[in-house]
């Protein structure tokens, strides 16, 4: 079971958690139970987020990379096409289906 990512916080966890359960695979966050801690702790020696399998490690750190890509992006709503559900700019899945958002590259295809 890997330490897969530090937070910054327990909802960037949290995200990440979701992100990870929209790949199909399972992870959880520890130390949310130490977050009064911050501030005499850094948040990222505090809150992580773990893998429970580890063979799935590779995979799951290219969806926290293409996460945290996302996250500086500048970009609008947009419409899962599983149920046509609109949903925020910070999601990468959608929350009701579960299909993963399509991402068109920058040239266009």
């Amino acid at each position: 079971m890997p330490l897969i990512y530090r937070a910054a916080n327990v909802v960037e966890a949290q995200l990440i958690v979701d992100e990870l359960q929209a790949g199909g695979m399972q992870a959880h966050v520890t130390g949310s139970y130490l977050s009064g801690a911050i501030g005499e702790l850094p948040p990222s020696e505090v809150i992580g987020v773990w893998l429970l399998q580890a063979q799935h490690e590779d995979r799951a750190r290219h969806i926290i990379d293409a996460f945290e890509a996302s996250r500086k992006r500048v970009e609008k709503e947009w419409r899962c096409t599983g149920c046509d559900e609109w949903l925020g700019r910070e999601f990468g899945a959608c929350w009701q289906c579960g299909q993963t958002r399509l991402v068109s590259r920058p040239d266009g295809d």
